[in-house]
C-alpha cells in the first residue's frame, strides 16, 4: 500500500503529540505536548553543550603547549574505548536494575557485525579525521567545516533519494555556506585583520559566492 510521503513539520508534531505515523491515529493520553517540547529542547540543548564541550577539550589535548600530545589517532582510539566499556557498564546495570536504568541490552552476533561494519569503519574515520582537523585548523573554523555536512545531507538526499527540501532548510544551508566562505577568507595568511576589517568589498564578495549554490 502506497502511502503520500509526510513532511518533517507534520512528523515532528506526530512525534511530540505521540501520533502514530503510519494510521495517523488520535494522541495517546500521555504526557502534555508542552512537557514533550520541554524534554525535547532539553535533550537538544544538552546534546549542544556536550557536542561543544567534546570539541574544545579535544583542540586543548591536541594542540596545547603544555600537554604537547602529539597522538591525535590515539584518543580517538581511547574515546571510543571508553565509549563501548560505558555502554558496557550501562547494559549490566540495566539489567541489574531494569526498574531505575533504562538501556539496550548488548549482545554479538556475527552477521549483524558484518553487515554494520562498513558503516562502523567510516564512523571511525570520521571520528579519526575530525580529530586531525581539529589538531590543525581553529575551533571556529572547524565547527563552520563540520556544519557543512547538513548541506551535503541535504545535496545527496537530493540525488540519491530524490527527496526534496523545504525553503528555510536551504536558506539555513545557504547561512552555513556563507558562514563557511566568510571564515576561510578569514584563515588566509596573506590577508591582515586589518585589511579584511577596513575592506567592505571582501564581505560583500564573500557573501556573495554561495549564491549560486543557494539558487541549485
Amino acid at each position: 500500500m502506497n502511502r503520500a510521503p509526510l513532511k518533517r513539520s507534520r512528523i515532528l508534531h506526530m512525534a511530540l503529540m505521540g501520533t502514530d505515523a503510519a494510521a495517523g491515529a488520535e494522541a495517546s493520553p500521555g504526557k502534555p505536548f508542552l512537557l514533550r517540547a520541554l524534554q525535547i529542547a532539553l535533550v537538544v540543548f544538552l546534546y549542544w553543550v556536550t557536542s561543544i564541550s567534546m570539541v574544545f577539550l579535544n583542540k586543548y589535548l591536541l594542540d596545547s603547549p603544555s600537554l604537547q600530545l602529539n597522538t591525535p589517532i590515539f584518543v580517538t582510539f581511547y574515546q571510543c574505548l571508553v565509549t563501548t566499556l560505558l555502554c558496557k557498564g550501562l547494559s549490566a546495570l540495566a539489567a541489574c536494575c531494569p526498574g531505575a536504568v533504562e538501556f539496550p541490552s548488548l549482545r554479538l552476533d556475527l552477521r549483524v557485525a558484518r553487515s554494520v561494519l562498513p558503516l562502523s569503519v567510516v564512523f571511525i574515520c570520521m571520528i579519526t579525521f575530525n580529530n586531525l582537523c581539529l589538531k590543525y585548523v581553529g575551533v571556529a573554523f572547524y565547527n563552520v567545516g563540520r556544519s557543512l555536512t547538513t548541506v551535503f545531507n541535504v545535496l545527496l538526499s537530493y540525488l540519491l533519494l530524490k527527496q526534496t527540501t523545504s525553503f528555510y532548510a536551504l536558506l539555513a544551508c545557504g547561512i552555513i555556506i556563507g558562514e563557511w566562505q566568510a571564515r576561510a577568507v578569514g584563515h588566509r595568511g596573506d590577508m591582515g585583520a586589518q585589511t579584511r576589517r577596513n575592506n567592505p568589498a571582501k564581505h560583500l564578495w564573500t557573501l556573495s559566492v554561495p549564491a549560486p549554490l543557494m539558487v541549485i
